[in-house]
């Protein structure tokens, strides 16, 4: 939605889609968000 079409992030983005990219990165940044929750209750 804040991409333009034709531009540079809209093609890095669709090169991350066809590697199935996406949710690996989406599974990474849950990890991380979950760990530093984890570490703000220690």
């Amino acid at each position: 939605m804040v991409t333009s079409p034709g531009g540079t992030t809209i093609a890095a983005l669709h090169a991350l889609e066809q590697g199935a990219c996406r949710g690996i990165v989406m599974d990474a940044v849950q990890a991380s968000t979950e760990r530093a929750r984890a570490m703000g209750d220690s």
